[in-house]
Order: C-alpha cells, then sequence, then structure tokens
C-alpha cells in the first residue's frame, strides 16, 4: 500500500527528473485512485456479478413490482398528504417533468445510419452538436428535445390517438364526440389502520357510466402529476392548496370540494384530458386491483413529455416559423396582461369578502343599535302618539341587524365562488409561460437545425424530418391557444354573471326591505 513516505521515497529513487510538489501531488492523487477502484470492486460488484447473483435470479419481476405499487394507499402518510403548504399555487407551478422514461440517449446513433454513407460522419457531429448544453432545462427534462431529434425509443405502440384539423376558425384539436360531466361531491371522513389514520374522501360521479367512484386528495394529487408529465403543452388546473391544521373543519372541505369540482369540469371540458386514459381510468375504476394496474400502467406509460406527440395526427401542411412566433408571442402578451388582472381581481375580490364579513356587517348592526336606542327613547314617554314611531323605529333596528347578517351570509354566496374561479384559472395562468417557453426552446432548436444543414453539418433529409416533428409541436401549441382562448370567455362569462345574479338578488332584497321600512313612516 502506498502512503506519503513511500511514494516520495519511490519518486526520489528513480532515474526521472526530480519532481515538483504539483507532480507529487497528481502522482499521490493517482494512487489513490487506484486504491479507490480496488476497492469498489470488492465491494460493488460488477452487473453482470449482479445479475447473476441467485437472490435475483430466484425473485420473480412480478414480485418485485407488486411490491412496490400494491400499497398504493399506504405510499403517503397523512402528514405527506397535507403537510406542505403549497407555494400558494401561483406563479411557482414550474413544469419541471421528470425526463420521459424512453428519451434515448445523449447522442443521435441512428443518425448516420439514417443519413447516407456519404454525409454519415458529418451528420454525426452535426447531431452532437444539436444537443442542448444545459441539460437541466424543461425542454430537455420534459423530452421534447428528443422527440425534435428522433432520439426517442418507443417499445410499443400509443394507447391514445388525437387529431388536430384546419377549421374556418383555425387550428383545432378534435372537437369531443361524447360530451360528458363530473361531480365532486359528498365529503366524509374515512379511517383505516383501526382509526390510527383518518382522511376526507370525496365522490366522483361521471356521467358516462353513472359509476360513484371515492378518492382522496392524494389521488387528485398524483393524476395531477401524471397529466402534467404526459402534457407537457396543455396547462393543467391546479389543486387546492394542502393544509394542515384545520383540514377537517367543514369550511375548509367545502372549498376544497369546490375547487375540485372546478377542476374536473375543466378536464371533462377539453378535447385532449377528457380522452386521457389515466384520467378515464380515475373516474371509472370502482375494483381496488384494476385500480393498481392502471396506477402502474399510467407510471410505465411511454408517451410522455415529449414523446405525446408521437399520438398526434396533424395536418400536412407546412407551417411558417414567423407566423407561429407571432401567434405564440400575441398569446404570451395576452396571458401575462391577463395574469397580472387576474390578481388584481382576486385582491379586490377577496378584500370585499373580508369587509362584507367585517365593516360593512358591523357598520349596519351598529346602525341597527343607534335605531334600537332612539326607540327606547320614545319609548320612555308613553304618550300613545308616540307608539306607532316608536313600533316603527324597533322594527327599523331589527331589519338592519338582519341585514348586517345578511352582508356575512352573502359573502359565501357570490365572493366566495367567484375567488374559487379566479383562483383557478390564476394557476392556470401561472402553467403558461412554461408552456411557451418549451415551445421557443423547439423553435430555437429548429432555426440551430437549419444553421447546420447551411453549414453542410447536416443532412437536407434529416433537416426536413426535424422541421416535420417541431411542426407537430406547433400544430399543437396552436390548437391549445385557440382552445384556451374559447375557453377564457366561456369561463368569465360564466364567473361574472353567477357574480353579478348574486350581487342583484342581495341588493334586491335589501331595496325591498327598506322600502317596506319606509312605508311604516308614511
Amino acid at each position: 500500500m502506498w502512503d506519503e513516505n513511500s511514494l516520495r521515497s519511490a519518486c526520489l529513487c528513480s532515474t526521472s527528473p526530480a519532481i515538483d510538489d504539483h507532480e507529487f501531488a497528481f502522482l499521490q492523487c493517482s494512487a489513490w485512485k487506484r486504491r479507490l477502484g480496488r476497492l469498489s470492486c470488492a465491494f460493488f460488484p460488477s452487473s453482470d456479478q449482479t445479475r447473476s447473483s441467485p437472490a435475483t435470479l430466484h425473485s420473480p419481476p412480478s414480485q418485485v413490482s407488486s411490491q412496490v405499487f400494491d400499497d398504493f394507499d399506504d405510499d403517503w402518510t397523512d402528514e405527506d398528504e397535507e403537510g406542505q403548504d403549497h407555494a400558494s399555487n401561483l406563479g411557482v407551478n414550474q413544469r419541471a417533468v421528470s425526463r420521459s422514461r424512453s428519451v434515448g440517449a445523449d447522442t443521435m446513433a441512428s443518425t448516420g445510419q439514417r443519413s447516407g454513407h456519404a454525409g454519415a460522419n458529418a451528420n454525426a457531429g452535426g447531431a452532437s452538436r444539436m444537443k442542448n448544453i444545459n441539460r437541466f432545462s424543461n425542454f430537455v427534462k420534459t423530452g421534447m428535445e428528443s422527440y425534435i431529434l428522433a432520439a426517442s425509443r418507443m417499445t410499443s405502440p400509443p394507447s391514445e390517438q388525437h387529431t388536430i384539423t384546419e377549421t374556418p376558425q383555425g387550428i383545432e384539436w378534435a372537437p369531443i364526440q361524447q360530451y360528458y360531466s363530473c361531480t365532486v361531491d359528498n365529503p366524509k371522513k374515512e379511517s383505516k389502520l383501526k382509526g390510527l389514520k383518518s382522511f376526507i374522501a370525496y365522490s366522483v360521479t361521471s356521467s358516462l357510466n353513472g359509476v360513484q367512484v371515492y378518492r382522496r386528495y392524494k389521488h387528485f394529487d398524483w393524476l395531477h402529476e401524471q397529466l402534467s408529465q404526459k402534457y407537457v403543452l396543455i396547462p393543467i388546473p391546479p389543486l387546492p392548496e394542502k393544509q394542515v391544521s384545520g383540514r377537517y373543519e367543514e369550511e375548509l372541505i367545502e372549498h376544497r370540494k369546490n375547487i375540485l369540482q372546478l377542476w374536473v369540469t375543466k378536464i371533462c371540458r377539453h378535447p385532449v384530458l377528457s380522452k386521457s386514459d389515466v384520467w378515464i381510468h380515475f373516474i371509472t375504476c370502482t375494483d381496488e386491483k384494476r385500480w393498481k394496474v392502471g396506477k402502474r400502467a399510467a407510471e410505465k406509460d411511454e408517451y410522455v413529455g415529449g414523446n405525446f406527440f408521437h399520438c398526434l395526427t396533424v395536418p400536412h401542411e407546412n407551417l411558417d416559423i414567423s407566423v407561429v412566433e407571432r401567434r405564440v408571442d400575441g398569446f404570451q402578451r395576452c396571458v401575462r396582461t391577463m395574469d397580472d388582472s387576474v390578481k388584481v381581481m382576486y385582491d379586490r375580490v377577496h378584500e370585499t369578502q373580508k369587509r362584507m364579513s367585517g365593516p360593512y356587517k358591523a357598520n349596519w348592526q351598529k346602525m341597527a343599535a343607534a335605531f334600537s336606542g332612539l326607540g327606547q327613547s320614545f319609548e320612555m314617554d308613553a304618550n300613545a302618539h308616540n307608539q306607532h314611531v316608536t313600533l316603527a323605529l324597533k322594527e327599523t333596528a331589527h331589519v338592519y341587524h338582519k341585514i348586517g347578517d345578511l352582508h356575512d351570509e352573502q359573502s359565501k354566496k357570490d365572493c366566495e365562488p367567484l375567488l374559487d374561479s379566479l383562483y383557478a384559472y390564476k394557476g392556470l395562468l401561472s402553467s403558461m409561460p412554461d408552456i411557451v417557453n418549451v415551445h421557443k426552446n423547439a423553435l430555437a432548436k429548429l432555426r440551430e437545425n437549419e444553421r447546420l444543414s447551411v453549414e453542410g453539418k447536416l443532412s437536407q433529409t434529416e433537416a426536413d424530418k426535424i422541421k416535420q416533428r417541431v411542426d407537430v409541436t406547433s400544430y399543437a401549441m396552436i390548437a391549445e391557444i385557440n382552445h384556451q382562448n374559447k375557453e377564457r370567455v366561456e369561463d368569465f362569462k360564466h364567473m361574472m354573471h353567477a357574480y353579478l345574479t348574486e350581487q342583484a338578488a342581495f341588493y334586491r332584497n335589501i331595496s325591498d326591505q327598506l322600502a317596506n321600512l319606509a312605508k311604516q313612516y308614511a
């Protein structure tokens, strides 16, 4: 074994010239590396030795996978499920998903083979230059880069197929053939492990088959993760925030139910998400074994991230990259201004809600106390002439106090539903910048490949194939932009109609009561 003294003595006794301290340090480091290499071989056998170990040979693969997935309901404790605040959900919704399981190696080994013999070496060099230096960007981690460079290795056919068509209104997802709805209702507290763990389960009923299933918050959270990983250019609505304290209180449970209802409604209205295999499994599966099999299949799905674009059928016409860029830039500007406006609207409605249940209620009830005091003063005089006014003042005090309570109740009828809708839309907007950036990286990759083609470092055939794949992502991006624009109109029409209808009924009720009071003084 080489220690420092023996190593230095060996160096001095050699016929080589005297070494300085830097060279000696390098030799010492090399000796340590050789020692560590021998230790790693002793403690960590090679892959061939591992594969031939008796424990592995005698363990069927099905047992290993079943041990991982069969305890789905025990994967998280309640603290894991609820224990962290949701980054106030908005503006922190990064779509940094795991890299696809089949994105392929970091080099396009098959590029040279497809390009022909004459340009094989040049193409291989071009392919290595096409790889993004930043391997931690969403563009890389979602598998979008591997899809564009045809580095994905698929081992099974896709289970989903989606079509994008060109209509008089523009590029759109193929419309939903069978519309359906889902209802989230009947939250109930359940427990397991003889009461040691408790949780809230919500019923989810689909009009597809009328079957009612019960899902916990962690099941919704798992589904949200699966959808976000698979559909990288589709914004997934936010779930209600996680919370530890008071999670069994009635108001929080009702609030969560309302957000979950908005969430499932959004999924049902989307042409792609409404047909997603994992979503259909979520709302229809009632058998525990089938649930676990479906969960395992979703988590092993190859067609996630960039590989999802293998599931798309798009028009054959090539897209003009400059036109696509202008359309996406316009959408990005709209999203930016909408995000600011919705945040301001949310803050104002939230402030109004607090005032309705606080100062507004208090002011009406202070006025009620003032009318009551005035009535008591009239009552001090037993003159029959005062009796009519005294009774009117008492009634006015009673009505004013009741109107104060109505303000508190009204905030739950109009402000809270509007806040829930604005919350959901804020979360949707916050995910769109990441989606746009992923697509912009695809366009940047296309320009880089065009430059390599001009320089002769990439064959024209490969450049054309890359252009076709980028066009598929652009078709998907524009189809999603058109869908979001239509949904935005419908969302805000519904929001404002519901809010103003409630407001009108509320103030009409107050107006009627005040008019009746005025008649008593006539």
